[in-house]
């Protein structure tokens, strides 16, 4: 039998569905060009694949401490930013560890605190402001705060499924706190005036991700940066060979190649103004730092879901964490036509049933 905690959760779901349009992931629309996949699986293929992966993934590592100004010895890397994250939880939260996180969040985090047996604090986020309580979340690292040790928090920032971000030097302040953060900047490339990656510090881990700006999801690989003295601590956690040969090669590729996710980001964050300043004439949209746009509406969340799936357009029913919420990726030109010219239709509907 399983521990009454793991009895108790539910599985980290996602509805299946087939549809034309698909934008409930958050994933990218562009896809890594064929010339580029050619090269590295070709270069890939000359490698005997009957031999482990490097077990230190020390190209991968070598290449993202050269493009972002780190030594090997400040990244770790693995299938995704989840397992990192994992991993990092399982090297800070013990029984009873205070953990503090905005709420509604990834989902993912509070389950993860409940396997490690830590406490979740949660922190209400109001998704209309565009930004986190960062002032709530410092007041309950202080009430919080043990004689046998500081919280931890966790972050995601720009956040999912909110779109909301950090007040400037968020970071700043809540380290200020000798609390340790882990930041999950997995839509941070789409945040306007993005800085890149806060400073190295021992109580601070900051988690990144393929799967967005650099648009390969499919390959699930996740990365994380901090002090050598933290990577350490949470490599004793991490298990070992979980990033494959074929991703950590695409990915390694990838970083030679910025101007491609440099395109990605510029296409999405016009699309995202586009879409926001349509949407704002049919619902209630969330302000968004993220890849995504949140909203609200007249019509009844499940009713909206099930008339856009209908449509062939599918998006993310959050209505479990944001009253009637649904939430959009933001795709390509014509995929974000697609969606608006159908929420016009649905809404326009709705509303002269109800003048009916």
């Amino acid at each position: 039998m399983s521990r009454d905690v793991i009895a108790a959760m539910t599985a980290y779901t996602l509805e299946l569905r087939e549809a034309e349009i698909k934008l409930n992931q958050n994933e990218s629309p562009f896809d890594l060009p064929r010339p580029l996949k050619d090269e590295v699986l070709a270069r890939v293929a000359e490698r005997p694949w009957n031999i482990y992966p490097d077990f230190e993934s020390m190209a991968l590592r070598g290449a993202l401490a050269k493009a972002y100004g780190y030594t090997p010895e400040n990244v770790l890397v693995g299938n995704g930013s989840n397992e990192l994250l994992a991993a990092a939880i399982g090297a800070f939260v013990g029984p009873g560890t205070p953990v503090i996180f905005p709420k509604p969040t990834f989902s993912l985090y509070e389950k993860l605190i409940t396997v490690a047996c830590g406490t979740a604090i949660p922190i209400a986020v109001d998704p209309v402001t565009g930004t986190l309580p960062l002032d709530e979340m410092l007041g309950a690292i202080e009430n919080s705060s043990r004689a046998d040790g500081l919280p931890v928090v966790i972050v995601c920032s720009p956040n999912n499924p909110t779109g909301g971000v950090l007040p400037p030097h968020g970071i700043d302040a809540l380290l200020a706190t000798g609390a340790t953060v882990l930041f999950d900047r997995a839509y941070g490339d789409f945040q306007e005036g993005e800085r890149g990656l806060p400073p190295l510090h021992d109580r601070l881990v900051t988690f990144s991700t393929f799967s967005k700006a650099w648009a390969l999801a499919g390959l699930r690989v996740g990365w994380l940066a901090s002090t050598a003295a933290t990577c350490r601590e949470i490599r004793k956690v991490k298990l070992p060979y979980s990033l494959n040969i074929i991703s950590e090669a695409v990915a390694a590729t990838a970083l030679d190649h910025r101007e491609l996710r440099d395109a990605n980001v510029a296409r999405t964050l016009t699309e995202r103004a586009r879409v926001f300043a349509a949407m704002q004439t049919l619902v209630t949209p969330c302000p968004s730092q993220a890849n995504f746009i949140a909203f609200t509406s007249a019509v009844p969340a499940k009713t909206l879901f099930e008339a856009l799936a209908a449509r062939g357009v599918l998006i993310r029913d959050i209505s479990s964490a944001v009253p009637n919420a649904l939430r959009v990726s933001v795709g390509s030109r014509e995929q974000n036509d697609r969606f608006l010219l159908a929420l016009r239709e649905i809404t326009t509907s709705e509303r002269a049933k109800g003048e009916g």
